[in-house]
């Protein structure tokens, strides 16, 4: 399997996107890009703007935040998982800084994608919604306990 079929199946494996069709998709890979991340490569930096949210394709990364100054780790992601939706989807700075630990292949979907497909398909919304809430809840217990 190539690459790039591996990646597709993946995305289309992926919870968040379960119920897309084939016109879903290809909103959704419109303007895909995929990337690669070195060790310790920043993929994105928390407090810059962000018009794509990105699904880890390989590797693992760490998920930081700034608290009082220092960097405070508040997770890690490994292949599979959604991040940078927060800014895509709300309009707002980065929150968290994302660091590949290893190498990493990250792809990129456009937010237009994914503005285009909750308009489409609710329960695709309401997923990213309490992803959203999810998040905030454990960031703000991770810096709570440290």
């Amino acid at each position: 399997m190539t690459e790039q079929k591996q990646y597709i199946k993946m995305v289309l494996e992926n919870f968040m996107f379960r119920e897309l069709d084939s016109d879903g998709f290809k909103i959704l890979f419109e303007n895909a890009v995929i990337r690669t991340y070195k060790l310790s490569d920043v993929i994105i930096k928390e407090g810059d703007s962000g018009d794509r949210f990105c699904m880890l394709a390989e590797g693992i990364a760490s998920v930081s935040t700034l608290k009082d100054g220092i960097s405070t780790k508040l997770a890690e992601l490994t292949a599979g998982a959604i991040f940078g939706e927060v800014a895509a989807l709300t309009g707002a700075k980065r929150t968290a800084t994302i660091t590949a630990i290893e190498e990493c292949k990250v792809i990129f979907f456009h937010k237009d994608g994914l503005e285009k497909l909750i308009g489409k398909y609710q329960s695709l919304k309401d997923r990213f919604e309490k992803m959203i809430v999810v998040r905030a809840e454990q960031t703000i217990q991770k810096l709570i306990e440290d």
